[in-house]
């Protein structure tokens, strides 16, 4: 895989697991240190005596390939639901019923195309800035560690109140539940959507402290925690 690549660990393995057994996303199975490659799909997942594990079709080449070798290993490709490519690689634990049993990885790599993963903001997170002696809210409708996405309703020309280009200082990000300082952002593009007026304004942070950068480090990870676990139907 190219790019810059997620680690997806834990619980969110079970969330991206469930996620592709429930959409019968297909699977692109390879068993390692042969030239075996097949498509299949996920039909189970249980707990085994070494661990959670999720099971797959087994094919008559591929049991034989797995009895070729002391330490089969197996390598999984697919697509996300957001058409994003996920791979990890897994021992298989057991064989029944015509299905393999493969133990969950201990982490899934997912490509990040973009340098900050972005993830929709909670309902309700703003920007907060003064300008001019004036003190502007906008609605934050997604953000990541490098910036954010505004969107604002602009009626006609005097009120459009952030242009591109444009430097903002001391700006505060409002979540439901945290706030967060940044020093120093640029406005590096606008986006307008006819006819009710919407404009969306991406901005880049350029200068953020050291501690609120690990306070959005964490608030990012939380979001995009609870963001599996409703694609996986758990919260």
């Amino acid at each position: 895989m190219a790019g810059i690549k997620e680690h997806i660990r834990g619980k969110d393995i079970l969330n991206l697991i469930e996620q592709v057994q429930r959409e019968k996303i297909l699977v692109n199975m390879r068993l390692r240190k042969t030239d075996m490659e097949l498509l299949t799909l996920i039909d189970g997942i249980q707990l085994s005596k070494r661990g959670p594990a999720f099971a797959v079709d087994l094919h008559a080449d591929l049991k034989d390939g797995l009895a070729s070798l002391n330490e089969p290993s197996l390598k999984f490709e697919f697509t996300d639901s957001n058409k994003v490519p996920c791979e990890f690689t897994a021992s298989p634990v057991e064989i029944s019923n015509e299905r393999i049993w493969v133990l969950f990885p201990d982490v899934i790599y997912r490509e990040q195309k973009r340098e900050h993963f972005r993830i929709e903001a909670p309902l309700g997170t703003r920007l907060c800035f003064t300008k001019d002696a004036e003190t502007y809210q906008m609605n934050v409708s997604d953000i990541s560690m490098g910036g954010l996405l505004v969107t604002v309703r602009i009626k006609n020309s005097r009120d459009r109140i952030l242009s591109v280009g444009e430097r903002l200082r001391d700006i505060e990000i409002v979540f439901p539940l945290d706030r967060l300082q940044i020093r120093e952002a640029v406005v590096v593009r606008q986006e307008e959507h006819a006819p009710n007026h919407t404009f969306h304004f991406g901005i880049q942070f350029k200068a953020i402290d050291g501690n609120e950068r690990r306070v959005l480090k964490a608030i990012l990870y939380n979001l995009q925690r609870e963001f599996l676990a409703r694609r996986a139907g758990i919260a």
